[in-house]
């Protein structure tokens, strides 16, 4: 029928189809990954700490791809002419002078290209100032994801965690100091995840949250092997 849509959700990270039924369907990846989340936070701390920082790097973006639209433009311009015009090339005037505003435009969009390259890599750098802070975010939510595997009840949300994320960056203690700023949050990150899962648990299992949390934010800034972590989830099994 016309308009008729069936929409179909799986747990199956890869699923399979036959060609014939992959060329009839699209496949949406709703999965969050600990690097996927990990750029999402920072773009959220960026934000905050450094608006100005990601209007820049938004900016940037826009004039990149207007450059680029604006090349693919008049290549498909000179495409069309070529193809079209009839007789001699050099004869033609009109072809002559979109050749020559190709060629100015190609040097200055390259010249504008190789200017936000250097931008681009300059906003990288101070953006990754903060990448610590989305780094610990993206450890503690898959930390309380895996929760619901110890019990069913303890299952949470993305946007729970993220309103969590944006309160400890908002109560977090102020400072100039980059390296200070970064260390408040981090400290106020813990706190409020801690304080915030510890109500949703049963008693006995408050410990082994705690015992996890620490564990996992230590092992993520390899002050301990996954093989001594290993050891003391697993012991010698």
């Amino acid at each position: 029928m016309p308009g008729f849509m069936l929409y179909i959700t799986t747990k199956l990270a890869n699923p399979f189809y036959t060609p014939e039924i992959s060329a009839k369907t699209s496949i949406i990846d709703f999965t969050v990954t600990m690097k996927g989340l990990e750029d999402q936070l920072l773009g959220r701390v960026i934000l905050t700490e450094k608006s100005e920082l990601e209007s820049e790097r938004m900016a940037l973006f826009e004039s990149v791809m207007q450059n680029k639209r604006s090349m693919k433009g008049l290549e498909d311009s000179l495409l069309h002419k070529l193809s079209t015009t009839k007789g001699s090339l050099v004869d033609d005037e009109e072809l002559i002078s979109v050749l020559q505003e190709t060629k100015i435009t190609a040097e200055d969009v390259k010249t504008k290209l190789h200017v936000a390259e250097e931008t681009e890599h300059k906003i990288t750098i101070a953006r990754d100032e903060f990448r610590p802070i989305a780094s610990r975010g993206s450890v503690l939510y898959f930390l309380v994801v895996e929760m619901a595997k110890v019990n069913v009840m303890y299952q949470t949300s993305l946007r729970q965690f993220l309103t969590l994320f944006d309160n400890s960056i908002k109560l977090s203690s102020k400072s100039a100091n980059t390296e200070e700023r970064i260390e408040n949050i981090l400290g106020r990150l813990n706190w409020e995840v801690w304080q915030f899962v510890q109500r949703s648990l049963f008693g006995k299992d408050r410990f082994l949250f705690t015992l996890l949390m620490a564990l996992k934010i230590d092992l993520h800034e390899k002050k301990i092997s996954h093989e001594e972590f290993m050891v003391l989830i697993k012991g010698r099994v």
